[in-house]
């Protein structure tokens, strides 16, 4: 490191721009993660398709 280096994860005091306070804070925003969710169960069925189509292709 250099002199003079300043970590910004070390904050203490007033937040700095872009964190929210522990009593702003919304925890079920990580319970309501369906849009996450939908996508990682759509890319897990097109690939069920496309192995479904390679086997007919292939036989």
């Amino acid at each position: 490191m250099s002199p003079g280096y300043d970590d910004d994860d070390d904050w203490v005091g007033t937040p700095p721009e872009g964190h929210v306070t522990r009593d702003r804070s919304d925890p079920a925003s990580w319970r309501r993660n369906w849009p996450a969710q939908t996508v990682v169960y759509g890319l897990i069925g097109v690939g069920i398709v496309v192995v479904v189509v390679l086997a007919l292709v292939a036989s």
